[in-house]
């Protein structure tokens, strides 16, 4: 159980680890996937609150739902909520990136009619 909490939680480190900035060549040549960037409107105090609000929804959505359906099983408890949490976190990185795929799309078809 050790070593599945410890892998899992170190692969966020890593994605920062090995994020690299883009060249000026790229970001001039797609200048439509950096202007939210550049507005700000990506990260803010609204987009910052409703992500707290997300996870501690999450949170306690993940945690009541085990303690209600795992009642007898309070010794697997933690393999359930963190599995659930795993997988809900990988259906959240999904959603978003489908979301601003789609977002960029229509602003790009947009832009050429």
């Amino acid at each position: 159980m050790l070593g599945y909490a410890t892998f899992y939680t170190s692969l966020p480190v890593f994605s920062i680890i090995f994020d690299e900035d883009v060249s000026l060549k790229t970001a001039v040549k797609f200048p439509n996937l950096y202007k939210i960037l550049q507005k700000g409107r990506a990260l803010n105090t609204k987009t910052f609150l409703i992500w707290c609000f997300k996870s501690i929804y999450q949170g306690a959505v993940i945690m009541l739902g085990a303690v209600m359906l795992f009642e007898e099983n309070y010794l697997n408890i933690v393999s359930i909520t963190f599995t659930a949490l795993i997988f809900i976190e990988v259906l959240n990185v999904y959603l978003e990136v489908k979301f601003l795929i789609m977002n960029i799309k229509s602003r790009y078809t947009n832009c050429i009619l």
